[in-house]
């Protein structure tokens, strides 16, 4: 009976095990914070395919919202500036490289609504997806914060976008945000 709980165990966490939650060895790393203002959940990855959003993805950096509640798989780094007044379940911290070009992916998706003519529970909750690829050169050592939020466009749309700072030291060892220009965050799906 110990041998089976103990492959179930095994079986159960090996699952939630984050490759970006520690540096990787033999190369210069960066610290990145993922910080998602709607309370809706956001499942951020890396993708397979660098040019445009795509739902398939080849590895897993964080979940933020009300479903990081239910995996707990936040990770904290000691990154300077963390946010209070935002909920710990919308922020998490990982190791990226650095010195290369490095991308991923919010989606966020929440529940807008029921279709009535549904029986099931299950069938009936509509969602929506709001997704953003973003690719930007870490440099080695460096703090960034990547934050997705809702913003309105000229035409005065919402939707979601991302924004990305630096978490800059200055001359006395105070840090600072400092908004980001030199990254691309792209908005067009992949062709089926």
């Amino acid at each position: 009976m110990r041998s089976v709980v103990l492959i179930l165990v095994v079986l159960i966490t090996s699952g939630c095990a984050n490759r970006y939650s520690v540096p990787r060895p033999n190369i210069d790393n960066a610290q990145l914070r993922l910080v998602s203002i709607p309370s809706n959940n956001n499942f951020v990855t890396t993708p397979n395919n660098n040019e445009c959003i795509d739902e398939q993805h080849a590895a897993s950096l964080a979940t933020l919202g009300l479903k990081a509640n239910l995996v707990r798989r936040l990770s904290r780094i000691d990154m300077p500036l963390y946010n209070h007044e935002i909920s710990d379940s919308h922020q998490n911290e990982v190791y990226i490289p650095a010195g290369r070009e490095f991308t991923f992916q919010f989606n966020g998706v929440g529940i807008t609504g029921i279709d009535p003519g549904k029986t099931s529970t299950q069938e009936g909750i509509l969602y929506s997806w709001c997704r953003k690829l973003v690719s930007f050169i870490p440099e080695k050592n460096r703090n960034y914060e990547a934050v997705y939020d809702y913003i309105t466009t000229d035409e005065g749309r919402e939707t979601c976008g991302v924004t990305l700072f630096e978490l800059a030291e200055n001359d006395n060892g105070q840090f600072h945000r400092k908004a980001l220009t030199d990254y691309q965050v792209k908005h067009h799906y992949c062709p089926l």
